[in-house]
């Protein structure tokens, strides 16, 4: 399997997590680095992807066949969104993290579950477009951290330095009827593992873990009015310019 390559800039110009730390070439290159090995063992254990992730000295530092995730301050189009990742006009995919709606660097809030949650989410599904169906009627997005969005856990770098990547869910998640265990965590019994109570089920949390579910009707699965988030996002309603709000708007416009 071909690697795909992600590029990390730094576009903060100063702007700091809310507990003041300052985002530069090392703390990227860590999350790098427990981003990847994150990818490339339990994930790609699972699911089979790879990827390679540098840091980049700029803006015009984007090689060829490269994915940019950009570290900014805010999203000035998307108020009070915290990162998304999206396809371009190209069809090439991007991400972007507003630095300023984390707590801190690389903690369970912090840049590196953001830059974690969105990478191994376009591994899952590059083009946020498609979804599971439970066989009961009901589409699940097919996203691969939401429905345990809030557990994270640590990575450690050669440095030493832990770097806390989100939780993510297993195949038998996505299959009705499919025993456990659904997330890694649960199967790798971390700590602080709380499981969805079944297939295509979102995980208890308080203030997060989430999933986007819409109602099929007939055999070509057309979509119906009522498409919703199931649980409460972490970090507010999906703007425009989310994954979450752009499945949302692509469903009303089937249905």
């Amino acid at each position: 399997m071909n690697s795909v390559k992600w590029v990390l800039i730094d576009d903060t110009k100063g702007a700091t997590p809310q507990d003041g730390s300052k985002l530069s070439a090392t703390v990227l290159g860590n999350i790098a680095e427990a981003v990847s090995g994150q990818v490339n063992k339990e994930f790609a254990a699972e699911w089979g992807a790879q990827v390679s992730i540098r840091v980049g000295a700029s803006a015009n530092d984007i090689q060829p066949g490269e994915w940019a995730y950009g570290f900014v301050s805010t999203l000035p189009d998307a108020p009070g969104a915290s990162a998304y990742h999206d396809i371009n006009n190209k069809g090439v995919p991007f991400a972007l993290c507003a630095v300023t709606t984390c707590g801190d660097l690389y903690g369970p809030n912090g840049v590196s579950v953001d830059a974690s949650h969105e990478i191994l989410e376009t591994a899952g599904d590059q083009g946020a477009n498609l979804f599971a169906n439970d066989n009961n009627g009901l589409l699940h997005a097919l996203e691969m951290c939401d429905a345990v969005e809030v557990q994270t856990y640590g990575k450690k770098c050669k440095d030493g330095t832990v770097v806390q990547v989100s939780n993510w869910l297993m195949r038998a998640w996505f299959i009705p009827g499919a025993s456990g265990p659904f997330d890694y965590m649960s199967f790798a019994k971390i700590s602080g593992a709380v499981a969805p109570p079944g297939p295509l089920q979102t995980a208890p949390g308080h203030g997060g873990n989430y999933q986007i579910i819409s109602k099929a009707s007939g055999s070509k699965q057309v979509f119906a009015a009522a498409n919703h988030i199931q649980g409460t996002r972490r970090k507010g309603i999906p703007n425009w310019s989310s994954r979450a709000a752009r499945r949302l708007e692509m469903m009303k416009q089937m249905a």
